[in-house]
């Protein structure tokens, strides 16, 4: 085998192990970020802020200080899905997360987290930043009508936001937001809540 053809395996070898982990760490439906993806990117900005929060006067020159995690729920889903069909239910994913993606920063991370969750990773944001944003995602969503092969459908979205404090793994800070987008659910739904609950 000639060094030329060497060359031109490997560059098609790399091309497909790119190819497998896009698989691996992106949604297929809604082109986000699922679990596995999120986790590990989240991961690594959860770490800038753990150097920050543990020494914060060694560390002025570190840049992102704050981390919020938004958990987005899609009011009524299985309705939609019962009433205009599975192909209705994965158009207002794709909905909902280009929306969320149009609202935040090419840094910030989108993923779908399962079923009808949408997780959302704010880096740089405490956690009144974070709802300024969410809520106006939520208002977004709310305010207009999509359209289905079965017609236009009007959709909702609960938030539940939680910012990172102190040196507090990922698991932590999302179980937080989990249970303020709880709140939120069972408080009238389309509507943000604060893990602080304020």
């Amino acid at each position: 085998m000639t060094e030329k053809n060497q060359q031109k395996i490997i560059r098609e070898l790399r091309a497909e192990i790119e190819r497998l982990k896009s698989l691996a760490y992106i949604d297929e439906l809604t082109g986000s970020y699922n679990r596995r993806g999120f986790t590990e990117e989240v991961e690594k900005f959860l770490r800038e802020v753990q150097i920050y929060r543990e020494s914060p006067e060694r560390r002025s020159s570190v840049l992102i200080k704050d981390l919020s995690v938004v958990l987005f729920d899609i009011d009524n889903f299985k309705k939609v899905n019962d009433t205009y069909g599975h192909d209705a239910g994965d158009a207002v994913l794709q909905y909902v997360v280009k929306t969320i993606q149009k609202r935040v920063r090419g840094i910030d991370l989108v993923a779908r987290w399962g079923g009808e969750e949408i997780l959302i990773a704010l880096v740089g944001a405490n956690e009144e930043n974070a709802f300024e944003i969410a809520d106006g995602i939520r208002e977004k969503i709310a305010g207009e009508e999509m359209e289905t092969a079965e017609g236009k459908l009007r959709v909702t979205v609960s938030g539940g936001i939680a910012s990172c404090l102190g040196a507090e793994q990922f698991d932590k800070v999302l179980k937080r937001a989990d249970l303020a987008l709880y709140k939120a659910k069972e408080s009238g739904k389309n509507r943000v809540v604060r893990a602080n609950g304020s």
